[in-house]
């Protein structure tokens, strides 16, 4: 009986996905550096679908702050900032040329996958994304023929683009966690002094006080946050970003000032106010 208990038990292991989530230490021994998956990646397969090997190349890339590519009809990416084996993008877009067969659904899923923070692992030569019950399996370009490929193709370039400091800057919040759910939703803010912040992305405001080093966010635990009657998910929220302002997040200000700021399996995106 002892036996047959624990061939089941393996069984149903065996059976149970991966998890999404960056913590689960099932995956955590492959989680790659930025640097092992900057450049060029030729897609093989979407949710297992195996993608013909065509001209144009289907293919991802990714640098430092973005990430993008196509599938063979439009060109598609964003701003985007790796952190913790995982990417988080601002404004993913793409062009909007309407596309024949198969290709339009994959772009569909692609679109879909990088919205949700993506996790990202590496096997030898073969790289894999995942979110929102999406797989996309990726394999090296060689570099004669992945060197030109854009991480974001649709990056317009900024002639003075916005630098990294957070000081005296004052921030629209988008989303967290690509959720917008907010009592006061034209209020929502992050304004950074020389060395306190506040934000107001839900219901509640937060305050405290931080610092910045390396390209993160150093938060005081001691997070104010203001007493008000709110709903449910808006606390949840609330205690979301409060979070994820703790977890020593990595933060990135795009060329157009995008702000994105991930860490502790959250996510904000927001815009410098005009």
């Amino acid at each position: 009986m002892r036996r047959f208990a624990l061939l089941l038990m393996a069984a149903l292991c065996a059976c149970h996905p991966a998890s999404d989530d960056p913590a689960d230490s099932r995956s955590a021994t492959n989680v790659p550096d930025l640097a092992v998956i900057e450049g060029s990646w030729r897609i093989v397969r979407i949710d297992g679908e195996p993608l013909p090997v065509s001209k144009p190349v289907p293919y991802l890339a990714f640098s430092a702050d973005a990430a993008g590519g196509s599938v063979g009809c439009n060109a598609f990416g964003g701003t985007a900032l790796y952190t913790e084996g995982r990417i988080a993008v601002h404004s993913w877009g793409g062009t909007a040329m309407a596309c024949l067969g198969r290709v339009g659904d994959w772009e569909a899923v692609i679109g879909e996958l990088f919205r949700a923070y993506p996790q990202v692992r590496v096997s030898g030569d073969t790289l894999s994304l995942r979110s929102r019950g999406h797989v996309v399996e990726l394999t090296r370009m060689e570099s004669e023929t992945g060197q030109s490929r854009s991480p974001d193709p649709m990056r317009i370039p900024v002639a003075n683009p916005p630098g990294q400091a957070l000081a005296d800057t004052d921030w629209v919040i988008r989303a967290i966690d690509g959720e917008t759910a907010s009592s006061s939703p034209d209020e929502r803010h992050l304004r950074f002094a020389s060395d306190t912040w506040q934000g107001l992305a839900s219901c509640a405001t937060l305050f405290g006080t931080y610092e910045t080093g390396d390209g993160r966010l150093i938060v005081d635990d001691e997070i104010t946050i203001t007493e008000q009657n709110c709903p449910g998910d808006y606390i949840a929220l609330d205690d979301a970003f409060a979070d994820l302002m703790r977890s020593g997040p990595r933060y990135l200000v795009g060329p157009n000032g995008e702000l994105i700021i991930a860490g502790g399996g959250h996510v904000l995106t927001g815009d410098r106010a005009r």
